[in-house]
């Protein structure tokens, strides 16, 4: 009996899942968001990854030895691109979503608040604030791990860590080349090629 139970619950739970991302489906299709969140994330992890190679560059070469001080610098700056992408992308979709509703409204001469139409602009100004703010703190995590593994000597910390954050550019780089039908490997090679640039541009600087 308890094992009937549970799986009504889970096949419950099943459909729940089922349901919800369906819902999210049709928003994001009558809403045509599809496409900017898509333009959101990828700027947004490109910043993140930019930021945290720039980030433990300076930090190398500025002669920080405490891996703590950069990981704290590190996450700081996603924290902050995360609340300003987050606050920054609702307020501007929201300011769109609800201007394309209300000409709708009036063409329709009908409200439309708690429709489709209504419900989908309100769940993709969300939606799109968290996609726009979660990228480049995600992004940044990977230059992040180098510095939690103690076993490593500091200066195999910053070289694994900076070649974290060319392969999270290389890994974007393939995600835009899928979308954009490009070579793969050759619009990831241009990812890296821009953080090598980021690399080049803080050495020369201060070599100055």
């Amino acid at each position: 009996m308890e094992d009937f139970e549970d799986g009504q619950r889970g096949n419950g739970l099943t459909r729940a899942i089922k349901d919800r991302l369906d819902s999210v489906s049709t928003y994001l299709r009558v809403t045509g968001a599809q496409k900017i969140i898509r333009r959101y994330f990828a700027m947004n992890a490109f910043d993140g990854a930019m930021t945290s190679l720039g980030v433990v560059i300076g930090s190398w070469l500025s002669g920080i030895a405490t891996p703590a001080s950069v990981i704290s610098v590190i996450l700081t700056s996603g924290v902050a691109m995360m609340a300003s992408g987050f606050s920054g992308t609702y307020m501007t979709e929201s300011a769109e979503r609800n201007h394309s509703l209300n000409e709708l409204e009036d063409a329709m001469l009908v409200d439309l608040d708690d429709t489709i139409y209504g419900k989908a602009g309100r769940f993709v100004s969300v939606f799109a604030a968290f996609v726009d703010g979660s990228a480049p703190f995600l992004a940044s995590i990977p230059a992040v791990i180098p510095f939690l593994l103690s076993s490593l000597a500091i200066q195999t910390m910053f070289i694994v860590s900076s070649v974290a954050s060319l392969l999270t550019l290389f890994a974007l780089g393939i995600y835009l080349g899928t979308i954009s039908g490009e070579n793969i490997f050759y619009s990831g090679a241009k990812m890296v090629v821009s953080g090598i640039a980021v690399a080049i541009i803080a050495l020369l600087l201060n070599a100055h």
